[in-house]
Parts: C-alpha cells; sequence; structure tokens
C-alpha cells in the first residue's frame, strides 16, 4: 500500500489499521510493538499521555485509549507502524492533486479551509465523533516563495465527546 492510500484510508474510516480512534493502547501495542512514551501533555497530569511510532505521534487518554493521531510529513521520508513490529517508510511528499484524486476514488467528502499564511486543510468526518484533517502548505518556510503546489505537511485524526474517564 502506498503512503496516498494509506491517507485515503484514514480519510475514509477514520483511522489507519490498528491506530484508529478508540483503540486501547495494549491493542496497539500487541499489533505493532510498543510505542514510545513521549510523556504527558501536561506538567500537571500523568495523563493524557503522548506516545510515537516512527512519523505517527499519538494522543492516549488516562483510561488507554486512543483520542487522536498526527502524522508529520515535514521530512523526506515517513514511517508507519507495520503491519506487525516495525517500521514502513516512505517519501513524504504529498501532493494536493494526488491526495484528493484518491479521496475521490475511495468516495470521501471533505470541507476545504483556507488560511492567509499559505496554508489549506481539508477536513473529513469519517464518523460521529471523529474528525480527520489534511494540512497542505504552499512553501516550506515562510521565507520560501511561494511553489506551484500544495504539499502536505501534516495529517490525523481527533475524537468529539470523549466521555469521562474512570479515576487511575
Amino acid at each position: 500500500m502506498t503512503l496516498v492510500e494509506e491517507l485515503a484510508r484514514l480519510a475514509a474510516t477514520g483511522g489507519m489499521g490498528a491506530l484508529s480512534p478508540g483503540a486501547g493502547l495494549a491493542d496497539i501495542a500487541a499489533a505493532y510493538g510498543e510505542p514510545e512514551d513521549l510523556g504527558p501533555v501536561s506538567r500537571k497530569a500523568r495523563w493524557p499521555r503522548r506516545f510515537g511510532s516512527g512519523s505517527v505521534e499519538l494522543l492516549i487518554c488516562r483510561c488507554r485509549t486512543l483520542r487522536s493521531l498526527t502524522l508529520s510529513l515535514v521530512l523526506d521520508t515517513v514511517e508507519l507502524p507495520g503491519p506487525g513490529p516495525g517500521q514502513r517508510t516512505f517519501d513524504a511528499q504529498v501532493t494536493e492533486s494526488d491526495l484528493i484524486s484518491a479521496l475521490v476514488d475511495a468516495g470521501c467528502r471533505w470541507e476545504v479551509r483556507e488560511y492567509p499564511f499559505g496554508q489549506r486543510d481539508l477536513w473529513l468526518s469519517p464518523g460521529e465523533k471523529v474528525r480527520v484533517s489534511f494540512a497542505f502548505v504552499d512553501r516550506e518556510t515562510l521565507d520560501d516563495p511561494v511553489s506551484g503546489e500544495w504539499v502536505l505537511a501534516k495529517a490525523g485524526f481527533w475524537t468529539l465527546g470523549h466521555e469521562v474517564c474512570p479515576a487511575e
């Protein structure tokens, strides 16, 4: 599977394999190996915590479920977990036109959000309580000239309406 196909699957389903909204930390570890513990989100509380696996950052709630996923595409290569332990490496260059073609093929519908600082996002709602976003930029840095093609810088999902977690 190519990176663009993986991203289209994320858009259509809200997840990437075992990395789906509400997945348990133990299930993620069983599918891909233990993710790296990157520490708590806040210095004031132990949970939620950030975990990493390749180029993917996971936000895990204190109930040990996946609440959001962020995939950074700012380096030359992207590493995705699986299948099984280990990483798959892809070229990180994904253009907006390539992703839109894959989204159309997958039957996805999206909303475009434009920003005045050289970013354009595609937002999707593959489920009632999950949102997917693809952030495209028109240049590498703000000092660079505008390029001819929008390039994907970040992708991910987040969940809505998470109930109160049981006490630790």
